[in-house]
């Protein structure tokens, strides 16, 4: 096949030039320390990107001002239970930056093997908007497998919490050994990391369990967020209040594993249907139609 060299010289334009010039109009304005960097959690992808992100960023407010208040509070709540620490105009120039680096790249990768008009917009189209859209649902995806792994990790802890606290200790001072013997990237460690330097800036635990519960955004976590400051305010036994809310999140963890199984049975009927039927239909009938066809019986099918 004949290359163009018009298309060569394009492509080269492209992805030689246009990157050095991007580089150089954001990258030389200053610099970003790396551990501010690294305490930001941010997404493989994105913190790639990041030194140009966040000077992109800066001029986003007229673009962020047109998404719905509503959409932008859901935006932030997500990257709270992420622990992404980003703003909403870092998300949009996020989105911004990918979904042109993603259909630019896409078209000039397709222009090697067609020219046609409309392959190269729908190209365009479909790439533009799995950068656009890929920022806010890896934060979602991401937000959404951090409240499972602390929900996971919080019968556990509430035992051995527990435990520490009918050995002699406080409530603090269990909760600082739970923390203590956890890998520093389990989230629920890292919360309750949180929640005692909280405690040592001087907010009651009342209070740094409440914002705990905001940051976790569950609805078992808020269940035994609201049974311990109820506890506190009261006076009763935090000991027989967290035994009760362990035993509780086990039953329901356990209600959900029946629910389902339940439902496996119904799952299962669209990949039988589609898989193993067939399957099972072409290797019971391919001999079946060979035998007929061998015998005196294939004059008559023809």
């Amino acid at each position: 096949m004949e290359i163009n060299p018009v298309l060569v010289e394009i492509v080269t334009f492209g992805v030689v030039f246009l990157p050095y010039l991007f580089l150089s109009l954001f990258l030389n304005r200053g610099t970003i320390p790396q551990e501010n960097v690294e305490a930001r959690n941010l997404p493989p992808l994105i913190k790639f990107i990041w030194k140009p992100l966040h000077f992109f960023s800066e001029s986003m407010e007229s673009v962020t001002a047109m998404i719905s208040p509503e959409t932008i509070k859901t935006v932030k709540n997500r990257l709270i239970v992420a622990n992404i620490r980003m703003s909403m105009e870092q998300m949009v120039a996020a989105g911004l930056m990918l979904g042109i680096s993603f259909s630019t790249i896409s078209v000039l990768f397709v222009l090697f093997f067609t020219t046609n008009g409309v392959i190269l917009i729908l190209t365009f189209l479909i790439t533009l908007a799995m950068g656009l859209f890929y920022p806010f649902t890896t934060v979602d995806h991401l937000a959404t497998k951090r409240q499972h792994m602390i929900m996971r990790s919080l019968p556990f802890a509430i035992d051995l919490i527990g435990s520490a606290m009918r050995a002699g200790v406080d409530f603090t001072a269990a909760v600082r050994y739970y923390v203590s013997t956890e890998n520093e990237k389990n989230p629920l460690a890292m919360e309750f990391g949180i929640m005692l330097r909280q405690l040592e800036l001087g907010k009651t635990r009342i209070q740094a369990m409440e914002e705990m519960a905001a940051r976790v955004q569950t609805d078992g976590f808020s269940a035994f967020s609201a049974a311990l400051t109820h506890g506190f305010d009261v006076g009763a036994s935090i000991v027989e209040t967290m035994k009760i809310q362990s035993a509780e999140m086990r039953r329901e963890r356990f209600n959900i594993a029946e629910r389902k199984a339940a439902r496996a049975a119904s799952a299962m009927i669209f990949p039988i249907a589609v898989f193993i039927m067939p399957a099972m239909f072409v290797i019971i009938g391919v001999p079946i139609y060979i035998q007929v066809a061998g015998s005196g019986l294939g004059g008559l099918m023809q």
